[in-house]
Parts: structure tokens; C-alpha cells; sequence
């Protein structure tokens, strides 16, 4: 820096402005003789300007003189490091807490113990009540009740976005050849997810089942044949021998109609969806079936099955994987449609005829029944029997069902009797059933679990309100439902929606009748 410049530059700049005005003679005299006591007080001036010049520019507080000033600048700069490095410690602390205060959650608030809310205003604050006599509470506690309440939602487990951060990260290299390693360190909070909803750890009471009837589905004048929840949506189809499938929204109230499909010459006995709910696929007493597009609305025709043309194709089922379409054919043969062509690839073949076929959950093996009172189990993947076992007590076997947790399997035969065998069937030839039911008396007729496998629901057709639900594990019919009074009439249908929540009855005055199991129905509202 050169100061001899700036002193030049600041000495005229104040000549300039009548800075010096104070210099001149208060008697008047002539600006010569001022000029010339200027010159012979030369020195004692220039100190004086000097003087006159660092008040100007630094204030009253003394200065040293700006010559002095820059050789202290130039000898004492070590000083002034060491001095600024003191500074630099001194403010070190208060980084640190500067530091602690930002590891504080957000929605931490010291007004929240001033703030008092009335947890009675709403409805939803109410459930947040600890006693009955409570009204207002604290900020404070409210943001504690509510996180409980979140916490209970996700299963007790904070989320990793809530969590404060003790520990520093550690510092990725600046050149990183893994993006993902680095994707999963800017991104940690997404890589552990909880369920959103808990689940239920309530279980089915074996004494008691809540069962309330809401509106019905659907009124026809024909027989019910079948009725079926659509596995992922919120619709049901119906159909029957008025040869017109119905595909019906439920919400338990209006139960609005979504489409009405009419076939011509074609009284349906069985219909199913598609495990992708795209299609639904139609069978009757004729020698072909329809499949109908839901997306697209075409209907499409298949004329027969290659070595089947003389059968007819009254029964079907659609394995859970979506891919092959099993049916019952005569004289034993079962054969295997492709889902995907709709074209014959396989026959299975059991001893008598073939009255009754489940799948297991996992789609790997089925099981069929009939009239010799034995049950066949098939590997789909090899098309061989690969086990076959006696049903205690069976003559004719009407009806099959796997639990969906694949522990459970219940074989309904011709006397009413329901034998519920575990995976010791699959072993021994002549298993002994976990227990035989037989709270009816007439061929068994339709047989479902719900999605929990603590519920079985099972119906004959011959009898009127032959409807029994059983409970699992414990194995003990439910006594309060149904009851005399329940207009169930002659069941020819039923199932259980997806979620457990609905139960849908089709009998035979062409009523597609809707129940409600409370059970399963806190907190949803999705079939």
C-alpha cells in the first residue's frame, strides 16, 4: 500500500473542500501573507495536517502516525495471526453450540407447554383422550399422544427420517467409482420402509362372530350359480342360467351396477376372473366358453379343447400364478388351458370322474376329488400324480379348499361331512383329519377360506340356510351365525372378498345377498 500517495491525495482533496479554513488568519489579513507564515511554519504544518488528517480518517482515538503505522504492519503481522487465531479459538465454542442447537428436531417448540387444546373439539382428537374426563391438554402432550399413535400405525418403529443423527457420516471419496454406494448414503432414510398399516395382531374370537347384512348385490330371476370378488378392485360379478353376467361396485350402501353382459343361447354355471382381473372367463353346458376383456369389452368365443370336443366344460378354476385354466372334464380327464392363448396344452387324469379341484397357494400342485373318495395331488410343473390319500369316511367327494397359508385343507363330501386335514395329508395315505364337521347333513357344495386362514365358510344347496362358518384353529362352528332367521334360502354360491371384510351369499330366489364381517373391517373400507 502505498500511504504517502493516499496522505497526498487526502491532504489535497481536504485543500479542496475548506477543511484548512481554520488555518486562516480570523483577522482578514491577505492571503500572501498567510501563504508566507504557511512556509516558515512548514514543519510545525505538516505535523499539524498529519495530525489533522488521522482524526479526519480514524476518528478522536489516537493513532499512531501512518508512516509508523506501516512499518508496525510490516513487522507484526506474525502478531496479528497469532492474535486473530486467539480470536478464532475464543469463537469456537460458540460453533459448537451453534452445532448442538441445529441436532434439535424441527418440530421441537418451547411454546408448546403455554399452548392448552381442547381434544373434545374434534372428532379425531377424541380417540387421543386417556380418561373419559378429559378435556384440554398441553401442546407438549398433544405432539407426544400423536406420536404414539403414528408410532403404533407403523408398527412401534420410528422412521429413519425422524430419527436424530448422533454419530457423523463419514465422508464418501471425492471420486467414487460405486454410484450406488453413494445413492445409498444420500439416500439412507428410503432404503428401510415399514408397513403403513400394522398389521393386525387381533385374532378371530372362536366364540363370537359380528355379522351385519347390508344391501343386497343384485336381484334376478334365475339361480345364483356364482358370485365372486374381483381380487383386486372393489366389484363382484354374479351370474346364472339368465345367461347374463353382472359386474356389480360394492360400498355396502347402493351397490351400483357397472355392466351388464348378456350371452346369447349360453346359461352360465360357472365364472371366474382372471388372477390379474383383466378378464373374466365364463363356462357352461356347452362344448366352448367365453372369455370376456374387461379393459377392452370384447367378448371372445373359444370353440372347444383339442380331445374334448364331445365334453362339456361346466366347471373350471384359474390358478393363483394366472397362468393355466383347469377344467373338469369327463370321465377323470382335467384338461389344462393356457391362460395367456386360451389354447389346450395338457390333460390330467384321475381314477373315477372328477367332481371338485383346488389349487395350493403357491400354484405348484392341485388337488382333485371325485366319486372314488380319494384325493389326487398333482405336480403342475411334471403333470404327475405325485401323491394320492383317502378321505376318512368319504364316498364321493363334492368339494375341495386349500387355506391360503397352505396348512389347512378341507375335503367336503356327498354326507355333509367337512374333514380338515394339515400338511400330514400330503404324506400318509390315510391320514387322520384334525376334526371331521358335521353340522350338515347334505352333500357339500361350496367350501372358502378367508385371506387370514382363520375362517372357513361352507354351504349345501340341497338344504335351505345349510350355511356354517367354522374357526381356525381352534375348529369350532360359530353358534350365533347363521341364525333361524337369516334368509339365506338354498345356497347355491358364496365368497369372501379379498381383504376378508365382505361375505357374498348367491341362492337360489336369483339374490346375490352381502354381509359384512366386522371383524375384519375396522379401518377399511376396501372389499
Amino acid at each position: 500500500i502505498n500511504w504517502s500517495h493516499i496522505t497526498h491525495m487526502l491532504r489535497r482533496k481536504a485543500n479542496e473542500s475548506g477543511i484548512f479554513g481554520a488555518f486562516e488568519d480570523r483577522e482578514g489579513s491577505r492571503p500572501a501573507k498567510r501563504h508566507k507564515e504557511y512556509e516558515r511554519d512548514d514543519d510545525r504544518g505538516d505535523s499539524d495536517i498529519e495530525q489533522k488528517l488521522e482524526t479526519l480518517v480514524f476518528g478522536n482515538a489516537p493513532f499512531q502516525s501512518l508512516d509508523r503505522a506501516l512499518a508496525h504492519h510490516g513487522s507484526d503481522g506474525d502478531d496479528d495471526e497469532s492474535a486473530s487465531d486467539e480470536e478464532d479459538k475464543t469463537d469456537k465454542p460458540e460453533v459448537k453450540s451453534l452445532r448442538t442447537e441445529r441436532q434439535a428436531a424441527a418440530w421441537h417448540d418451547s411454546d408448546d407447554d403455554d399452548v392448552s387444546v381442547n381434544i373434545l373439539s374434534q372428532k379425531r382428537l377424541k380417540k387421543l383422550r386417556k380418561t373419559s374426563q378429559e378435556e384440554a391438554i398441553s401442546g407438549t402432550d398433544l405432539s407426544t399422544r400423536l406420536r404414539t399413535q403414528f408410532e403404533k400405525l407403523t408398527g412401534g418403529a420410528r422412521p429413519e427420517w425422524a430419527s436424530i443423527r448422533r454419530g457423523k457420516k463419514k465422508r464418501r471419496p471425492r471420486h467414487s467409482s460405486s454410484s450406488s454406494s453413494e445413492e445409498e448414503e444420500e439416500d439412507e432414510f428410503m432404503q428401510r420402509t415399514g408397513d403403513l398399516l400394522a398389521p393386525s395382531s387381533i385374532k378371530l374370537p372362536p366364540s363370537h362372530v359380528s355379522v351385519t347384512r347390508l344391501r343386497d348385490l343384485n336381484r334376478t330371476e334365475a339361480v345364483v350359480q356364482c358370485v365372486e370378488f374381483h381380487p383386486s378392485a372393489s366389484i363382484v360379478l354374479t351370474a346364472g342360467f339368465h345367461k347374463t353376467l353382472d359386474l356389480i361396485q360394492v360400498d355396502g350402501q347402493a351397490n351400483p351396477k357397472l355392466h351388464s353382459l348378456h350371452i346369447q343361447g349360453f346359461p352360465i354355471t360357472c365364472a371366474h376372473f382372471t388372477r390379474d382381473g383383466r378378464e373374466v372367463v365364463l363356462a357352461g353346458r356347452k362344448r366352448s366358453f367365453h372369455v370376456y376383456d374387461m379393459v377392452k369389452g370384447k367378448v371372445t368365443r373359444v370353440y372347444g379343447i383339442k380331445g374334448h370336443d364331445k365334453c362339456w366344460f361346466e366347471g373350471f378354476k384359474v390358478s393363483p400364478d394366472n397362468s393355466l385354466i383347469v377344467f373338469l372334464g369327463k370321465d377323470g380327464y382335467m384338461p389344462l388351458v393356457s391362460n395367456r392363448t386360451k389354447q389346450w396344452i395338457g390333460d390330467l387324469k384321475m381314477n373315477g370322474t372328477v367332481k371338485s379341484i383346488a389349487f395350493t397357494p403357491d400354484s405348484k400342485h392341485l388337488l382333485s376329488s371325485g366319486s372314488d373318495g380319494r384325493v389326487y395331488v398333482w405336480d403342475l410343473s411334471t403333470r404327475d400324480c405325485v401323491h394320492s390319500f383317502t378321505d376318512e369316511g368319504c364316498l364321493l367327494g363334492t368339494s375341495l379348499a386349500v387355506a391360503p397359508n397352505n396348512k389347512y385343507v378341507a375335503c367336503g363330501s356327498d354326507c355333509g361331512v367337512v374333514n380338515v386335514y394339515d400338511g400330514q395329508c400330503l404324506t400318509s395315505e390315510r391320514p387322520t383329519p384334525l376334526k371331521s364337521i358335521m353340522n350338515l347333513t347334505t352333500s357339500i357344495s361350496c367350501a372358502s377360506f378367508n385371506p387370514s386362514s382363520e375362517l372357513l365358510a361352507f354351504s349345501s344347496k340341497l338344504n335351505k340356510g345349510a350355511l356354517r362358518l367354522l374357526h381356525f384353529p381352534s375348529l369350532t362352528v360359530f353358534s350365533n351365525w347363521p341364525q333361524q332367521n337369516s334368509p339365506l334360502g338354498h345356497v347355491s354360491s358364496l365368497d369372501i372378498s379379498p381383504q376378508g371384510t365382505y361375505l357374498s351369499v348367491g341362492n337360489d330366489k336369483g339374490r346375490a345377498l352381502l354381509y359384512r364381517l366386522n371383524h375384519y373391517c375396522k379401518g377399511t373400507s376396501s372389499a
